[in-house]
């Protein structure tokens, strides 16, 4: 190998070490015995057919009250912050897991940058 190998190598370790390391930290709070969840994840990425690098953070809000989970969350995308549509809307999510089982039963609706619902999503995931 020589020295342009290894560094092209050493710089793929380096971008793989920090898309690895990307934080993902959320803060509870107990709020009349129920929890409060505030946090955000980011996600970074790159496709290397259409060589397309993406960066998205998604800032959330939750609440678990009697075995029900409501969430709010959206994504901005943190490489095109300049240009002015940062707002995409927000993800609804309801979720309850029923006691006992490996079954999750949740709802999901999204709205678009005029906070106008799009499509209401009904499901069950079973985990095994």
């Amino acid at each position: 190998m020589n020295k342009i190998h290894i560094a092209i190598a050493a710089a793929w370790v380096g971008l793989a070490t920090l898309m690895a390391t990307t934080v993902t930290n959320a803060k509870d709070f107990s709020i009349a015995g129920q929890t409060l969840s505030i946090g955000a994840s980011s996600d970074l990425n790159y496709t290397t057919g259409v060589e397309d690098w993406i960066w998205e953070l998604t800032p959330s809000a939750g609440i678990t009250a009697l075995g029900i989970g409501l969430s709010v969350a959206t994504d901005i995308d943190m490489l095109e912050l300049d240009e002015g549509d940062i707002f995409q809307g927000l993800d609804f999510t309801a979720d309850y897991t029923v006691p006992s089982t490996n079954i999750n039963l949740y709802t999901e609706v999204s709205t678009d940058a005029d906070l106008e619902f799009g499509d209401v999503t009904v499901g069950a995931k079973v985990s095994f």
